[in-house]
């Protein structure tokens, strides 16, 4: 249980640490005059992917480190899923309370800190939500993304593989046919 919440958290601190970069640097795209929401989407999409390039290696990395401690037998293959969705349920939980309390909400101090830390929360993910046309399914879809890269992450560090040295391996395969 203590390896569960110490590899969940390692989902919660990469994506909140984007979150909290994407806050701290908000500031260059919201002082563009022309077109700011398109600034702001393509910000978004600079933190998203460097997000989830630190979160694929955190992950990476726990499944290397689980399947080590468990003298080489590959863990079971979801559990990098378990890791995200834990991991990233403070953002679930966020999302759950705004739906439900804000729309009640009257026009006050609270309701706007609640607001700006809501979007915030969600700031890597901005593009999408904006790409989907802010509905219910373009916020449950952008709330996947990260248990599925965290997923993907601890799959290919347990199996000892990497994205990259997949395509390298399909590079090498081409090359070999061609010659």
């Amino acid at each position: 249980m203590k390896d569960f919440i110490k590899r969940s958290l390692k989902t919660t601190i990469s994506y909140g640490a984007g979150v909290f970069l994407f806050t701290f640097f908000l500031i260059a795209p919201i002082s563009m005059e022309n077109n700011r929401n398109t600034w702001i989407a393509v910000y978004s999409f600079v933190f998203f992917v460097f997000t989830c390039i630190f979160l694929y290696k955190q992950m990476w990395k726990a499944g290397e480190v689980e399947k080590r401690e468990n003298n080489d037998i590959n863990p079971v293959w979801y559990k990098g899923l378990l890791y995200g969705f834990a991991g990233f349920s403070p953002f679930f939980l966020l999302e759950i309370l705004y739906f439900i309390i804000y729309p009640g909400m009257a026009d006050t101090v609270g309701a706007n800190i609640f607001h700006a830390v809501f979007r915030c929360g969600f700031g890597p993910m901005y593009f999408i939500i904006r790409m989907l046309g802010y509905s219910w399914y373009s916020y449950l879809l952008s709330s996947l993304i990260m248990p599925i890269i965290a997923f993907v992450g601890f799959f290919f560090g347990s199996g000892g593989k990497s994205i990259s040295s997949l395509i390298n391996e399909r590079r090498k395969e081409e090359e070999d046919f061609l010659n």
